[in-house]
């Protein structure tokens, strides 16, 4: 069994690693848990690391808030940046999502990325999500409360959806509007700069 401690700095803040084949372990500066990967198997390369049928757990101020399961998994030699890819699922923040292709640089980015929660449903070609649960949203579509929404730039936070540019359908209209605040649980839209597309 292989374990590795390692000590280094990332920007002003130093975290702790811990390798043991086949499981990862990163630490945030206070000794918090930062996330946890572990896999079928696990291989040293020469750029880093490469695993099989991974499960990887992401902690936000020591408690868990996302689990993202993938087939592959590789890693730069000290774990700091890590990929994911192949029949990629996972929860977190109240959603079930899926992706082609994950990432982690300070923040889980994820391509290709769709989400259904319980009042909300979400498809961007990328997502930049925050351990705090501020998701970012790159040309997407979402859906809720009998809206159907398209926009090339959102985020999302605490159940609020806020937009730029959007162009909506649902209850009997259609519409452009420069801003949108959505408020996913009650289903209540405020748009700004409003062009009437269509009404029936």
């Amino acid at each position: 069994m292989l374990v590795l401690l390692v000590l280094f700095a990332l920007s002003a803040w130093a975290q702790t690693t811990t390798l043991t084949a086949p499981w990862l372990l990163v630490y945030d500066p206070e000794g918090r848990p930062r996330w946890e990967i572990r896999m079928e198997r696990l291989v040293r390369t020469k750029d880093g690391w490469e695993g099989e049928n991974v499960s990887v757990t992401l902690f936000f101020e020591g408690n868990p808030v996302f689990s993202v399961q993938a087939q592959r998994l590789s890693a730069d030699p000290l774990g700091r940046n890590w990929s994911l890819w192949g029949d990629l699922r996972g929860e977190g923040y109240e959603f079930s999502f899926s992706a082609e292709r994950a990432f982690w640089q300070d923040r889980l980015i994820l391509e290709e990325f769709a989400a259904e929660g319980k009042d909300f449903r979400v498809r961007a070609r990328e997502a930049r999500w925050e351990l705090s649960g501020t998701l970012e949203l790159f040309e997407a579509q979402a859906q809720g409360s009998g809206w159907t929404l398209s926009f090339p730039y959102g985020k999302y936070a605490e159940k609020v959806l806020w937009a730029q540019e959007v162009e909506a359908s649902g209850h009997g209209v259609s519409l452009r509007a420069d801003f949108l605040e959505f408020h996913t649980e009650e289903g209540q839209a405020k748009f700004q700069k409003v062009e009437l597309v269509r009404s029936s």
